[in-house]
């Protein structure tokens, strides 16, 4: 079960059920994935609705990492 008093919140794919949680490590990754220089930029990017599809995609994906997910995007 998420808990969301620790940022946890659950996705499901393909009929089983995922915790994600965007940890200081998952951040990292997509700050990475998405070539931004620093968190400050990250969150710019999705306020000013600058972000595409594939930006959500790696948020989710970096999310479910976050949360223990060991699968492939």
């Amino acid at each position: 079960m998420a808990n969301p008093w620790t940022g946890e919140v659950a996705i499901w794919l393909d009929g089983q059920r995922h915790v994600a949680k965007l940890t200081l490590g998952a951040l990292a990754e997509l700050e990475d994935a998405l070539g931004t220089g620093s968190l400050v930029a990250l969150v710019e990017r999705f306020e000013s609705q600058r972000f595409s599809t594939r930006d959500v995609l790696a948020l989710i994906v970096a999310g479910l990492r976050g949360g223990g997910w060991q699968g492939q995007a």
